[in-house]
C-alpha cells in the first residue's frame, strides 16, 4: 500500500494525475456500448437513437413560447415572418436552443439563446463551433440525452448515400459545458435484389440480371473510390461495338430534358406508379452514368445511378437496359439493388 501511495503521489508531482483519473468522455463511453450492441441494432434507419435522444421542443414553456416569437431571435436565424421557431431546452439549465428550417435542403440555422424570467435573455457562443451556424441535407444540431445527461449534439451522415454517422458532442457538467469530443461510426452494408420491370415477352430481362447486379456493386464501388468504371474490365475485357459505341455519344437514350444532360428513364412498363415509391423507382440526377453491357453474346445500353429526386438520392441503385440506339421504346428491363446497412464495421471515439 505504502508502494503505491508513493507512486501516485510521483504520478501527482509529475503533473499525470489529472490525465490517469480523467473519467472517459461521453464519446468514449459511447463508443464502448454500440460495440456490444447486437448487429440487429444497425440495420436500423436511426441506430443511434437508443444512446442519443433529442429532447423535445419546448412547447409548453411561456420562455419557450416568447424566444419563439421574438423578432431579436427569428431575424437571427432568417426565420419568415408567419414560421414559428423551433426551441429546445437544455435539461436542468436556461439554454435554448432556436431553430429554424427552409430550403429545398432542409437547411437548419441555430442560435444558442440563455434566458430566464426577470433576465434579457442574450445569445451565448454554440459548444461546437459551425461553419456559418446552418446545416442542410444529412446535418442537424439538437439539445439531447447522451447517456442520460444532456448535451449539445450536431452532425448526422456525411451524405445522403452513405450509411456512416458522424458526431461532435459537448456534454454540460451541471454549470458549463465539458470537453468536446467525437464519434464517427461506419456501418457494413449488402445490396439485395428489389424490384424489377420487364417488357413483356423479353427473355433477356432474366438474362441480364446477375449483369444488372454486377454493374450496381461497379457503380457503388466507382463512387466510393471517384473513379469511372472501367466498362472493359465490366464486360471481362470485351469492347463495345460501333452501335453501342455512337449511342454512348448521342444524347442520353431514354433521357428526358436537354440532350446534354444525361438523365435515364427507369422504364417501368404500364407498372401503376402510384404504388410505387418514387425514391426508389426513379434515377436521381446526382451521378447517373451510360456503360456499354454484354449480355447473352450482344451489346445493350445500361444506364446505373441511385434513385432518387431531383438530386436527394434514396437507398437504390438502379440499372435500365436499352437496345442500341436508345430510344424510350427500345427499353427492355429496369432492375432496382436495394442497399441496406446490415451492422456495425467500426466506432472510433476522439476527444478534442
Amino acid at each position: 500500500m505504502k508502494r503505491f501511495r508513493g507512486a501516485v503521489a510521483a504520478l501527482v508531482a509529475m503533473g499525470w494525475m489529472p490525465q490517469v483519473l480523467a473519467a472517459p468522455s461521453v464519446c468514449a463511453r459511447l463508443a464502448e456500448d454500440m460495440r456490444q450492441a447486437p448487429a440487429s441494432v444497425w440495420s436500423q434507419a436511426d441506430p443511434q437513437s437508443g444512446w442519443i435522444r433529442p429532447v423535445a421542443a419546448a412547447v409548453a414553456s411561456p420562455v419557450a413560447e416568447a424566444l419563439s416569437r421574438d423578432a431579436r431571435w427569428r431575424d437571427a436565424v432568417g426565420a419568415m415572418s408567419e414560421q414559428p421557431l423551433e426551441v429546445q431546452q437544455l435539461p436542468g439549465a436556461p439554454l435554448y436552443l432556436l431553430s429554424s428550417y427552409g430550403g429545398t435542403a432542409n437547411c437548419q440555422t441555430v442560435v444558442l439563446v440563455q434566458a430566464q424570467p426577470g433576465s434579457a435573455a442574450r445569445s451565448v457562443p454554440l459548444p461546437v463551433p459551425l461553419k456559418g451556424q446552418t446545416l442542410c441535407v444529412t446535418q442537424s444540431a439538437s439539445l439531447a440525452q447522451v447517456l442520460g445527461q444532456p448535451a449539445f449534439v450536431v452532425g448526422g451522415a456525411p451524405s445522403m448515400d452513405s450509411p456512416d454517422l458522424r458526431y461532435r458532442i459537448a456534454s454540460w457538467t451541471g454549470g458549463a459545458w465539458g470537453g468536446r469530443c467525437s464519434l464517427e461510426i461506419k456501418r457494413q452494408t449488402a445490396m439485395v435484389a428489389g424490384q424489377r420491370f420487364c417488357r413483356p415477352g423479353s427473355p433477356v430481362c432474366d438474362q441480364a440480371h446477375d449483369a444488372a447486379q454486377r454493374l450496381a456493386k461497379a457503380y457503388e464501388a466507382s463512387r466510393a473510390r471517384r473513379q469511372p468504371l472501367d466498362a472493359v474490365a465490366l464486360n471481362d475485357g470485351r469492347r463495345p461495338d460501333a452501335a453501342v459505341t455512337a449511342a454512348l455519344g448521342g444524347a442520353a437514350p431514354g433521357a428526358r430534358g436537354e440532350s446534354s444532360d444525361l438523365n435515364p428513364l427507369f422504364a417501368l412498363f404500364g407498372a401503376d406508379e402510384r404504388r410505387l415509391d418514387a425514391m426508389l423507382t426513379q434515377f436521381s440526377n446526382a451521378d447517373p452514368r451510360a456503360v456499354p453491357l454484354w449480355v447473352q453474346g450482344r451489346w445493350w445500353l445500361a444506364f446505373v445511378g441511385r434513385s432518387g429526386v431531383g438530386w436527394r438520392e434514396g437507398d437504390a441503385v438502379l440499372v435500365s437496359l436499352y437496345a442500341p440506339p436508345g430510344r424510350e421504346a427500345d427499353a427492355v428491363a429496369s432492375y432496382q439493388f436495394v442497399v441496406r446497412p446490415t451492422g456495425l464495421a467500426s466506432v472510433v471515439a476522439r476527444d478534442e
